[in-house]
């Protein structure tokens, strides 16, 4: 199984995100898990840092800035930026309405309900395959 560099996970809720470094560290395909509260901090870190980003797991409800505006300003970043990340969509959205959108956008590769476990964390690495 590939392994993942830098996985970067933006959710605003601190247990989803310990919850989440603890299934991604489990499978030891991750080397660096860095996580966001905040949709903005994610951009500011991701336009100053050189260091490359393969997957990100994006929470669409958040109060700063929620992950549809994520996506949008992400779009803007430079493409050597941005051109090999894989960003998939976790939520706890049951809304019809947030899969569909998600679905009908190139960037967003899967869009997948809350909590993640161990065989969607292969799947999500197998997307990168």
């Amino acid at each position: 199984m590939k392994k993942l560099k830098r996985v970067m996970v933006i959710d605003d809720d601190l247990f989803t995100n310990i919850y989440l470094e603890i299934i991604l560290k489990r499978n030891n395909i991750i080397k660096n898990i860095i996580t966001f509260q905040d949709g903005k901090k994610a951009l500011e870190f991701l336009a100053a840092n050189t260091n490359k980003v393969d997957l990100i797991l994006l929470d669409i409800n958040m109060p700063k800035m929620n992950g549809w505006r994520f996506l949008k300003e992400f779009q803007k970043l430079d493409k050597k930026i941005t051109a090999t990340i894989l960003i998939v969509m976790l939520t706890s959205s049951v809304n019809i309405r947030d899969k569909m959108k998600a679905e009908k956008l190139q960037i967003v590769k899967k869009f997948i309900k809350k909590p993640l476990n161990e065989k969607i964390v292969t799947e999500i690495i197998n997307l990168n395959n």
